[in-house]
Parts: C-alpha cells; structure tokens; sequence
C-alpha cells in the first residue's frame, strides 16, 4: 500500500486543550460528560456550495437514530465517532472527505448521545451493530464500505467489519481501543481507571441524571468484561487494506500507561495481514481535530485503491 506525502506523520509499517482533549474519546473516560460540549464547539459549518448533506432520523429495532449523509459516489466513507461523542467529532473531515475523495460520506449518532433517541435497554455492541446495518439498509448505503473509526469507535468498525465481511473494502483505525490494551493492564484496572470505567458523577439517583449522563451509564454497562468477550472473537477480513494511526504525544495519565497503549497498537496492527502502523507525531489521542491531514490521506488512498 502506498505511503507518499502524508503530512505531519510519520509511517512505521485548530490546537485543542490537550488536558481536556486526553479525556475526550477514551472508550468509558470519566471525563466524556464534558467533551459533548468541547467536540460542537470545535467543529466548524461546512463552507457554503460544499456537497449536498442529508439530516435524517431512521427508526431502527428499539430506537431511532441520526444520521448525517453527505451525498456522493462509491464507496461509502462511513464514521464512527469516539466513545462519548457524537457524530460532531467529524463536522470538519466529514465534508472534506467528501470532497477530496468524491465518495459518500456517512456519519451517525450512536443510541443515546448526539440527536439519537436514547433507549430504556442495555444493548450489546453486536445489537448495536446490527441496528446500525438496519439503518444503512434503509438509507441503500450497506455495502462497499470504508470505514473509519476513532476511539471506542475503532472496537466498533472492528465488529462491524468481523459481522459484515462481504461489505467492508478498507478500515482505518483511529487511535483505538483495542483488546491487546486492555489484555495488558486488565479488566479490573480499566475499569476502575478514571479516563477508561469510572464514571465522574453520582448514579445513585437515575432521575436526576441528564439525557447524556445516562447514555454513558448506559455505555458503560457491565464494563468491559462482555465487550471484550465479544471483540475476542472479532476478525478483519483478509485482503482489504487496513491502516492504523496512533498518537505520537502523550494521552494517558501515566507515561507507562502511554507505552502500553502505543504497544497496544503494534500488536494490533502486527496481528492484521497487511496493516500498516502510522503514528501522527503532533497529536495526542484527539487526531480528528489536532492531525486531520493524515486520516483524509489515508483515507483518499483507500478510496483510490477500491474505486
């Protein structure tokens, strides 16, 4: 796979607050409950005459979600925000996606955060995923898909890649989540990490929680035990490309921390046929918004390689 000109990264195989930023799109981070308000203000409207942006709600098993599509050709660029978030994360690179590749561009609120209604149940990531695929059903836009996923967002494209093979052309991971971090520390002490499991407010009383507090409790869930049970028996198909950017500066707390995290990545990325390792030197775990260049280029090659 082709690696020419990528900007301000290097290849191995608007400045935000960093403090805040750190917080920001970790998986369960306690700190997400104020990122809602950061991730809208630091996206910018798409400049007037820019491709065409659908706003819709579908209706899906037991909830309704948004979906923002900037229309195009093929393939569909598809975004899944980090853990947390919502589809705002993506309000700058979603257009720009569009048009320096030509592609449809699709980016979604999952259930209970942005505009997406929030569900009375607690879901699996997998039911989650097939709401998701009920949903790009409905809008005809289910197959021949990039995806591209930041964060908790990265476990996510991954289990939609493992449960739909035949629709998935390339995956580029986002400084993500992944199984061999938590392997490496653990369950226990991620859970009870304060950027990975521990929530920053009080539970004890639901009614006074708000819409987005509760949607993180609802996230959160059980904790990490049954969501890595399920990305334990994750594959990504073989012969697509798939790239992995991970932060070069520090994210984590703690230094060895960080040295896990980026550890992480390299086993992630040694254990896919053919993935190719990029680190995004001046960005912390916010690349969306401190290093965009890097994933429009990968992403723009990806769209090359399939068109």
């Amino acid at each position: 796979m082709a690696h020419a000109n990528v900007p301000e990264g290097s290849r191995t195989g608007s400045k935000i607050n960093a403090a805040v930023i750190m917080a920001a799109a970790m998986i369960f981070s306690a700190s997400l409950w104020a990122m809602a308000i950061c991730s809208t203000a630091a996206a910018q409207q798409e400049p007037a005459g820019g491709p065409a942006t659908v706003d819709t709600m579908i209706a899906v098993a037991q909830t309704r979600l948004h979906f923002q599509v900037i229309e195009g050709g093929s393939p569909t660029i598809l975004l899944e925000h980090g853990g947390g978030m919502d589809l705002t994360e993506w309000k700058d690179l979603a257009p720009r996606l569009a048009r320096e590749t030509g592609a449809t561009v699709v980016s979604y609120d999952r259930a209970g955060f942005g505009a997406s209604d929030l569900p009375e149940t607690t879901n699996t990531m997998k039911e989650e995923v097939a709401w998701l695929w009920d949903a790009l059903r409905q809008l005809g836009l289910d197959g021949n898909l990039i995806l591209v996923g930041h964060s908790f967002g990265g476990w996510m494209v991954r289990l939609e890649a493992s449960e739909h093979p035949e629709a998935v052309r390339g995956i580029v991971f986002v400084d993500p989540f992944s199984v061999e971090f938590v392997d490496i520390l653990g369950v226990e002490y991620l859970d009870n990490h304060p950027m990975t499991g521990k929530l920053p407010f009080d539970v004890s009383d639901p009614s006074k929680l708000t819409k987005y507090q509760r949607a993180i409790v609802r996230m959160v869930g059980a904790g990490l035990e049954p969501k890595v049970g399920i990305m334990k028996n994750t594959t990504v198909p073989k012969g697509i490309p798939v790239v992995l950017i991970t932060s070069g500066l520090q994210t984590m707390p703690k230094v060895e921390e960080q040295e896990v995290w980026r550890k992480a990545h390299e086993q992630m990325a040694a254990s896919i046929e053919g993935a190719v390792l990029i680190v995004a030197e001046k960005s912390n775990h916010m690349i969306p918004w401190m290093q965009p260049d890097i994933i429009v280029e990968s992403v723009r090659e990806m769209v090359a390689k399939v068109k």
